[in-house]
């Protein structure tokens, strides 16, 4: 019980930072009680892999350095794809492309967590991300599902 709350809570916070991380400073943009200091890139792009690794830290903990490396090296590579929507490849934000960079930022855990689960989040952030922005007009909606579907 007290697992699924943790990522429950993981999830619901990185919801929120990954939508503060997108805001404009705009005093009209919505989510209203999103303070401005929050409202930066960096926010996304650095406190919403660490949601992801708290919620990861449950399930399995790096056990040596060089497990420790590989947890370090992939939430560096989660901050690097979340930094992007590809769209300086596609000429437009991408979203599958972004979930799927997304998923491939975690493939350096291979060490310590089975393949198939990294597989499985992989196609979870990429179709999930790609398709949740397809349906959902909002862009409030949508950067909370994206970020809630980062840790999830």
């Amino acid at each position: 019980m007290r697992t699924i709350l943790l990522l429950f809570v993981a999830s619901a916070l990185s919801a929120i930072l990954y939508r503060a991380g997108g805001m404009s400073k705009d005093k009209e943009a919505k989510p209203k009680w999103i303070p401005n200091w929050l409202r930066r890139s960096w926010v996304r792009d650095w406190l919403c892999p660490a949601c992801f690794f708290l919620a990861l830290s449950v399930f399995c903990q790096p056990s040596s350095l060089l497990a420790l490396g590989l947890v370090l090296l992939s939430y560096g590579l989660s901050g690097a794809a979340l930094s992007t929507y590809w769209d300086w490849i596609t000429g437009e934000d991408n979203f599958w492309l972004h979930g799927v960079g997304c998923g491939l930022a975690t493939i350096p855990l291979v060490v310590f967590v089975p393949w198939w689960i990294l597989l499985i989040r992989l196609v979870v952030c990429g179709v999930g991300m790609g398709m949740w922005s397809k349906w959902i007009g909002d862009d409030v909606v949508e950067e909370i599902g994206r970020g809630a579907i980062f840790v999830v």
